[in-house]
């Protein structure tokens, strides 16, 4: 799942404005120090999911990869510090993963994949005057955004795999671990595969031979 369609304040909000939005979000997230203000970028998210009408369940399955992420960050925070101040500090830096990720995914399932390739677009565009080659990299941004979703769907598609050979009746927590590791292993060479028959289909399409792309017009209501 890549987009869900809606009509929502968020899903009628420009593209270029979500960017814009989620890149100062981004940015500002790392200058915050105190968990209050953590707190009001997480109120931020979650209302913004809220007015999307995006099913919570949704973005907890997508989190999914990021919380095991989140919970090595802990780990290492904790064995790299003393245990209080690097749990701190670990739980804060995952707090931030979170918030950054999941701000991320409203964008992605509120803007069509055209909407995100005219937006990037707009925004490189000026950079054409010094023979920066717009389409191509504005190309690269879009799918580079519509691949996050796709990690959630790989990493699931492989927990769902180890679930049937019995991987939950490992009691292990080692063998846990090494269990999770195998399964990240396997989520990062599907998604290369993804991007090499990606890859693949562009060539077919005969991608980058046209001196310029084209771009099918909006219809009007």
């Amino acid at each position: 799942m890549t987009y869900l369609k809606g009509n929502t304040l968020i899903h009628r909000c420009d593209a270029r404005v979500k960017i814009a939005l989620l890149l100062a979000y981004s940015i500002a997230i790392f200058f915050v120090g105190s968990w209050w203000v953590m707190l009001a970028f997480a109120v931020a998210v979650v209302a913004a999911i809220a007015v999307a009408r995006i099913p919570f369940g949704t973005i907890n399955r997508m989190l999914v990869p990021v919380y095991v992420l989140a919970g090595f960050s802990v780990l290492f925070n904790v064995l790299a510090a003393p245990i209080v101040d690097g749990l701190v500090a670990g739980l804060f830096l995952a707090a931030r993963m979170v918030l950054l990720t999941a701000a991320s995914f409203v964008v992605c399932l509120t803007s069509s994949s055209s909407d995100l390739l005219e937006a990037f677009r707009w925004f490189i565009g000026p950079l054409r005057h010094l023979r920066v080659p717009v389409d191509d990299v504005a190309f690269t941004l879009s799918l580079a955004i519509r691949f996050i979703p796709l990690v959630e769907q790989e990493f699931e598609s492989v927990r769902m795999a180890q679930k049937a050979r019995g991987a939950d009746s490992v009691r292990s927590f080692r063998k846990r671990l090494r269990i999770m590791g195998q399964a990240f292993a396997t989520m990062f060479v599907n998604l290369f595969r993804q991007a090499d028959r990606m890859a693949d289909a562009m060539d077919a399409r005969c991608y980058g031979v046209a001196p310029a792309r084209t771009r099918l017009p909006k219809c009007g209501n």
